[in-house]
């Protein structure tokens, strides 16, 4: 298994949907970055790293094409030396936790029935105090910026907005794990190699690429590690790490069934095809952050089972999910073993 940290040079803009649309009223717009970058993002990065040439015209085909035969868990923040930080959320409010404070949640749960007024400050206190990281880490950078009119070379009238890029107080590094045989040697237009850089004795690769929005440069460190994959499914709740695509036609039994103990289900954007111009899809999803009974995956299993474009989503980045009381750092995915 290969352990993949990048990390950020400049500020980045990792933006999710509803920005610079006509939902926006007005000529005013704005744009906000994610903290987290999304799983369709990070694999477009690796998709551009390893390029093999034209794959099939579908953007998801195109980029398992380019992948190969891969699974990709992700995403986790690490601060220091494998200090691995995961993301929590309630409703709107989301935080960067350890995973000391996670293994302390099911406690918390299994308290609700009981004391409504203990457990809901138990959780808010996560959200606004010590516990959570976030503060520590991230730092939001506003900006205005304006409209240009390409042809003409000119500004145009009336055209303002502004965007909040996502930096950070301390160093930091998204983390990935990636099962198969993944490479990220590229060639240049003559068919020789780039600048990527290798350490033969800790059997290290260095790469440089561009993550988000504006192309923001990042750096990228690759090494082999332990298997940090979950076999068996054990544990009564789970942590979504990255977000859990949902088909439309089983929305309303997933929600029905109460399955989810706490966080946000929303629509979001896999983001944008730049081969083709044009958006992709935009599916409903449970949010990173969020926790999950164990039936959530049982009755998802069951009813995704045979789907294959859900599969290849999985493939790419989505439906992580790790157990919550377990002091280990472990992942798996949902559809896949």
């Amino acid at each position: 298994m290969k352990k993949i940290k990048i990390r950020p040079l400049e500020p980045l803009m990792l933006r999710t949907q509803g920005e610079f649309e006509p939902l926006i009223t007005g000529s005013h717009t704005s744009a906000q970055s994610l903290i987290i970058p999304r799983p369709s993002t990070i694999a477009g990065l690796l998709g551009y790293l390893s390029f093999k040439g034209n794959g099939n015209v579908d953007w998801l085909d195109n980029l398992l094409h380019q992948l190969g035969d891969v699974k990709i868990y992700e995403t986790l923040i690490e601060s220091g030396n494998e200090n691995y930080l995961y993301p929590l959320r309630m409703g709107n409010l989301f935080a960067l936790v350890n995973k000391e404070t996670l293994c302390n949640l099911p406690k918390i749960f299994e308290s609700m029935d009981e004391n409504y007024e203990k457990w809901e400050k138990e959780i808010y206190d996560i959200f606004y105090r010590e516990k959570n990281k976030l503060f520590e880490l991230i730092n939001l950078q506003d900006r205005i910026g304006i409209g240009l009119d390409r042809q003409k070379k000119t500004v145009k009238e009336h055209y303002l907005y502004t965007a909040r890029y996502v930096s950070f107080k301390k160093e930091i590094n998204y983390v990935i794990f990636v099962e198969g045989n993944l490479s990220l040697k590229k060639t240049d237009n003559n068919g020789g190699s780039d600048n990527t850089t290798h350490d033969q004795n800790n059997q290290k690769l260095e790469e440089i690429g561009n993550l988000g929005g504006e192309g923001r440069i990042v750096k990228l460190e690759v090494e082999d590690v332990d298997n940090v994959v979950a076999n068996e499914l054990a544990g009564d709740y789970y942590l979504v790490v990255s977000p859990i695509l949902i088909p439309d036609e089983i929305i309303d039994i997933i929600l029905e069934e109460d399955l989810i103990v706490m966080g946000k289900v929303d629509k979001i954007s896999l983001g944008f095809d730049i081969a083709h111009n044009r958006r992709k899809e935009t599916l409903t999803a449970v949010l990173e952050g969020s926790i999950i009974k164990k039936k959530f995956i049982e009755i998802y299993r069951k009813l995704v089972n045979n789907n294959d474009l859900f599969s290849k989503y999985e493939k790419i980045g989505y439906n992580t999910i790790s157990r919550l009381d377990n002091q280990k750092l472990e992942l798996r995915k949902i559809l896949l073993l």
